[in-house]
């Protein structure tokens, strides 16, 4: 009999919902501050951006659709799940305000801040791309507990603690929703008697209350509505050859940046093989740069990325429905207006209860993979990527208050006890960061010295350049150089470490410790 894929399954409407929001809030974020802070004309954002990302979106997740498909059929399984797929967080952020919102500030020209981040992101993109060529290289330098540390701390991190303070933040709404997904997913209450999925019931209910609340109201709901219309993608060639004209001084923001996206591409790879779905490393990370690249042509400036959380939609019992959902969810919305449409409907914080979920699942799948020996690991690589959290709120709070990080002293947050300055080292280059020390200890952990100092030497490197510790990639910058000369010295230290434990297996006397 001929193996048919049934590539709906029963957790693939929470995933649609899930992800959906995760991504999307997003965009709607950035349409805001692209309009009202930035000053962009409507018809860039609304004409040219907006379309251009729900091309490539979905362009992306149809590609993911098909190679869950692809794989379900080639090992003839039923649970095959999808990768998660959208625009990443970071750069999103990184693509706003420290390329963007620079060219914009300094030139007062919205259309040039376009062109030059679209020229960005095709750049980018093509960095992705190049990545994939060595991902395989990576995985086998790269331990495995440092990969999926780094990524359960960054799913934990900007999932679970930034969806629970958005919960708390609005809790007349979203509290109740948040302790159905508690009661039902993370405690796996008995569901036997229940016909409906727990999220959908959750986002409804957190309408239904918004609504009832008054926290959601008709005027804006019926506000939205003016921004109706078609907006079919327009190329964007010419708009990209004017950005590159103003690219080269954000080439230090780009690189690392896209880097960073590469790891987070990689990780999700792996986070779905830990839980049986085995994707083609290469494959995958080619076809992420490709819906980059193809985006950026078509007027959307922001990288795409493998979202992390595939090992929690497959909990749920996820397949690959949702990609397909999302891929007609985004063309049709992003082509029609009903941007603002639908978040006047729906409260973001109400669906945020189910990424809260998904990262905890990520975070708890980790600790029941691996030995208990790499337990360290994993805490080590969270403390970069929690200073980073912690950096961007502090960033955020003195901007609401009128001022920003750089016109304040280290001296002035002394006084109330802020060490702003640690706060900010371990905040730059956090992901890069957090993985090279989780790969640093994972190999102590197992007593391969050599390779632990040959990531010291790599901690050291990126230091003095700028791509960790630093503000912006420079070579031999002060923030960085300390950094650089003290894991030199930790390398050594490890070199010796080595050669003792090397001379010890070799029966010539115990190692002293």
């Amino acid at each position: 009999m001929q193996f048919k894929y049934r590539w709906w399954g029963k957790g693939d409407m929470d995933a649609t919902i899930g992800i959906f929001f995760d991504g999307f809030s997003k965009i709607l974020s950035a349409t805001g501050i692209m309009l009202f802070v930035f000053g962009m004309p409507a018809d860039i954002v609304l004409g040219k951006i907006v379309p251009g990302v729900g091309l490539a979106i979905f362009a992306g997740n149809l590609w993911y659709f098909y190679e869950a498909r692809a794989l379900a059929k080639k090992e003839q399984r039923q649970d095959v799940t999808a990768q998660p797929f959208g625009i990443g967080a970071s750069q999103l952020t990184g693509w706003l305000y420290l390329i963007m919102g620079p060219v914009y500030w300094q030139t007062g020209d919205a259309e040039l801040a376009f062109q030059v981040g679209l020229a960005a992101a095709l750049i980018g993109g093509v960095i992705e791309v190049l990545g994939g060529f060595i991902g395989r290289w990576i995985i086998k330098v790269v331990p495995h507990s440092a990969l999926m540390g780094n990524m359960a701390s960054s799913a934990l991190v900007w999932l679970s603690f930034v969806g629970i303070a958005m919960v708390f933040d609005k809790p007349i709404y979203a509290l109740l929703p948040f302790c159905m997904v508690v009661i039902d997913y993370l405690g796996k209450a008995d569901k036997r008697f229940q016909k409906i999925p727990t999220g959908v019931v959750a986002v409804v209910l957190g309408t239904v209350i918004a609504w009832s609340t008054g926290s959601l109201t008709w005027d804006n709901f019926t506000a939205s509505f003016s921004n109706l219309g078609f907006y079919p993608p327009t190329f964007c060639g010419v708009d990209i050859i004017k950005g590159f004209k103003g690219l080269f001084p954000f080439l230090p923001v780009i690189i690392p940046l896209q880097m960073n996206n590469f790891f987070s591409t990689l990780q999700g790879i792996e986070s779905a093989k830990a839980a049986g779905d085995r994707y083609p490393e290469r494959r995958s990370m080619v076809m992420d740069g490709c819906s980059t690249i193809l985006g950026s042509l078509f007027g959307n400036p922001f990288p795409t990325t493998v979202y992390f959380g595939h090992p929690g939609w497959k909990e749920l019992g996820a397949r690959a429905g949702f990609s397909l959902a999302n891929a007609a969810a985004y063309l049709i919305i992003c082509l029609s207006g009903l941007t603002g449409v639908l978040m006047a409907l729906i409260p973001t914080e109400a669906v945020m209860v189910l990424l809260i979920f998904v990262g905890f699942s990520v975070t708890a799948a980790t600790f029941q993979e691996l030995d208990k020996k790499y337990v360290n690991v994993v805490l080590l690589s969270l403390v970069p990527i929690l200073f980073q959290y912690l950096q961007t709120q502090i960033s955020s709070a003195v901007q609401a208050a009128g001022t920003t990080l750089d016109a304040m002293t280290a001296e002035q947050f002394a006084e109330f006890s802020v060490p702003i300055n640690g706060i900010q080292y371990l905040g730059n280059g956090a992901f890069l960061s957090s993985l090279l020390l989780a790969g640093l200890l994972a190999y102590v952990v197992d007593k391969k010295y050599f390779y632990a100092a040959a990531f010291a030497g790599a901690l050291a490197f990126c230091s003095f350049i700028g791509m960790i510790h630093a503000p912006s990639v420079a070579l031999f910058p002060a923030e960085g150089v300390p950094f650089g000369v003290v894991y030199l010295a930790a390398g050594a230290w490890l070199v010796a470490k080595g050669l003792l434990f090397r001379q010890d297996r070799a029966g010539a006397g115990p190692l002293t410790q």
